[in-house]
Parts: C-alpha cells; structure tokens; sequence
C-alpha cells in the first residue's frame, strides 16, 4: 500500500483506539465494544494491503493494540437499569405473587397471620425492597385502618415511614395468607 494512505489509515484506526480508551474510562461497555469491532473491520481491511516490513509490523501493532482494549472493555460491567428501582435508589425490586409468599418462613407467616387480628376482608402488602425474607408489611384492615410492621419483629409501625408507601406489593387478601400458612401444615 501507497506509504501515505497507509499511514492515514493507521492514524484513523489510532483515533479510533484513543475513542475507545475515553469509553472505557468512562466505563461504557456497549459502546466501547461496539467501537472496537468497527476497529477490528477496519484493521481487517488494511492487514492485507501492508506491503513490506514496516507496514505488517505496524498492523501487528495495531492488532496487540486492540487486543489490550478488549481485554479492558472485558473487565467492564454492563450497566444495570432494568432491575433497579424507579426511585433511583438503587435497590433491587421484589416481585411479590402468591407463590413467593407462600415461600416465606412459617413462623414468619404465622405472624402476620396472628397480625390480621381474624379481619376476613383485610388485606396485606409487603415490602419491595430488601431479600423478601422477612418483609416488612402493612395491613389495611376492613374498617379502613392501616397499620405497618416490622418484619423481622412484626412490631407496628407508628407512624408510618412516608417513603413506604412507595415500595409495597400489590394487595393480597386474607384468604391468600390463610391459604399459604395451611399449605405449610400438609
């Protein structure tokens, strides 16, 4: 290849490399990646047309070049937005159904059964964020009273953290609770 448009060829693919350094320093994974396979196609094209010692050594270069940014990009984790809460707070959401209820401890269940006080139309909402092993919890009661708990000593809550209202469950009646503490007797 012509000396000059060897050299503009290897300048881009050398700019392309100092974009893909910004990147990761910036820890963007995806586009860090993305940039390096535009880089490799490009250094595909130009490793045939090297002509000579210089020019194959200067690709050979390239090539280690690259390598070195892969193995950097490699350790970069993905950004996680998807189970991140929307309050931004960083913490991972519980998703609560019948089935993850009835997966929590007897003696937890137990409890918050003996915290429904007998109210048939009651109803409970956990808490959606921390392990779900033990939850906090609210019960909203028929006569429309609220109460909150601890989940780890069941304790009432008053007054009520304002933030909790946001990270609850949807509703689950009484007969879901009754239902999942018997299933645990069998």
């Amino acid at each position: 290849m012509e000396p000059n448009k060897f050299r503009e060829s290897r300048q881009a693919i050398n700019r392309l490399c100092d974009n893909i350094d910004k990147l990761i320093e910036d820890k963007s994974a995806e586009e860090s990646k993305v940039c390096l396979e535009q880089v490799h196609g490009d250094l595909d094209v130009l490793r045939p047309q090297a002509e000579g010692e210089i020019q194959e050594r200067s690709v050979k270069n390239l090539g280690m070049k690259l390598n070195a940014l892969a193995s950097r990009i490699s350790k970069l984790k993905a950004k996680r937005t998807s189970t991140r809460s929307a309050s931004g707070g960083g913490k991972t959401m519980i998703v609560w159904d019948e089935e993850r209820v009835g997966q929590l401890a007897t003696p937890f269940l137990e409890k918050v059964y003996a915290n429904m006080d007998g109210d048939t139309e009651c109803q409970v909402f956990f808490g959606t964020t921390g392990k779900g092993i033990r939850p906090n919890y609210r019960i909203k009661f028929s006569d429309s009273r609220l109460t909150g708990y601890t989940g780890s000593g069941h304790k009432p809550q008053d007054p009520l953290p304002a933030s909790g209202a946001n990270n609850l469950s949807d509703p689950f009646a009484f007969q879901v609770i009754k239902s999942a503490l018997e299933s645990k007797y069998k």
